[in-house]
């Protein structure tokens, strides 16, 4: 395997790579950087096809919850069996095909759930307030509908609520991002999140609305996204606060349906201490979901989908991912 994947394995791994999007960006970049190799050390199609594979199965074994890259790699996969693909250099052009076809694909998503995002927010608008918008850890998604939301003559006027989300700190970035577009950003400890959710935390800490992203999702409607998640999802339910889960149809985890099909990702405990005593257990969950019933709707390309609709989303637009 290339020193392109290998770097990108190890970013990913260790969270100096963040977002599934970005993830996904940098896996196609390296798929087309390999391209060449993979080209030398295959003698047939058949070579080229467990290179893929091999990929596929490393990034599927480190990273699980990256279900976009992994649905990128098996729509290759599955065009390269086809009985036209005969020789390496079919295959290549396959690779420069789909990939820039992916590209393209997951720009013109972005454009759409922004679009469909901000139409979420006016609709709730405040005229006697900023709109007060919680999220957790970093999200391309998010962070790109809040400034289209805030930007020009016509911005809506809001505050953001952000997470640290420790143990490895996504929000900060999240943060910075929101400072450099301008936007009115608080960030609270993570422990502190269902509290300020909570009316019991005070009219200045009025939250009118829950915006997180995903890394995965499931048929059924189910969104697995950073740890701590679960729990505002929760408090915000308990409040009667509208929960919306900013992502991509392309991040489906292909035959996963509900919960149970989820395996839980734990990162290493040194994350959270590094110098713990010995005898002393730690779990370091990774990430965990929010159910559907929590969830008020998923903003996606194809518009704003109860988690309910989300199946038949699916079969209509992606059928191979059921």
């Amino acid at each position: 395997m290339s020193k392109e994947f290998d770097k990108m394995f190890k970013d990913t791994k260790s969270f100096q790579v963040q977002g599934a999007t970005t993830v996904t960006r940098i896996v196609i970049d390296a798929l087309l950087e390999d391209k060449k190799e993979i080209m030398k050390r295959s003698k047939s199609k058949e070579d080229f096809i467990v290179e893929i594979r091999n990929i596929a199965k490393k990034l599927s074994l480190m990273k699980p919850s990256e279900t976009m890259a992994q649905n990128v790699l098996g729509f290759i996969l599955f065009e390269l069996q086809d009985s036209k693909v005969k020789s390496v250099e079919d295959c290549s052009k396959i690779v420069i095909n789909k990939t820039n076809e992916f590209k393209k694909t997951i720009k013109e998503n972005e454009k759409l759930f922004v679009k469909n995002g901000v139409k979420v927010i006016k609709s709730i608008t405040k005229k006697y307030r900023p709109l007060n918008i919680f999220t957790h850890c970093h999200s391309s998604g998010v962070r790109n509908i809040l400034r289209s939301v805030t930007g020009g003559k016509d911005g809506i006027n809001l505050k953001v609520f952000s997470t640290e989300t420790r143990p490895v700190f996504q929000g900060r970035v999240t943060a910075k991002k929101m400072v450099d577009d301008n936007i009115d950003v608080t960030m609270i400890m993570d422990s502190a999140a269902p509290f300020v959710i909570s009316k019991k935390s005070g009219s200045e800490l009025d939250i009118d609305l829950v915006l997180m992203g995903s890394d995965a999702i499931t048929i059924n409607g189910v969104s697995i996204n950073k740890v701590g998640s679960y729990g505002i999802a929760v408090s915000a339910q308990y409040e009667k606060i509208p929960v919306y889960i900013v992502t991509s149809v392309l991040k489906i985890k292909k035959g996963f349906y509900d919960i149970t099909d989820i395996p839980v990702e734990i990162e290493s405990y040194k994350n959270l201490w590094m110098e713990s005593p010995k005898g002393l257990n730690i779990v370091n969950f990774a990430f965990d979901m929010v159910s559907p019933e929590f969830i008020t709707g998923f903003i996606t390309e194809f518009g704003v989908i109860r988690p309910e609709e989300m199946k038949d989303i699916i079969r209509d637009n992606y059928p191979s991912l059921l």
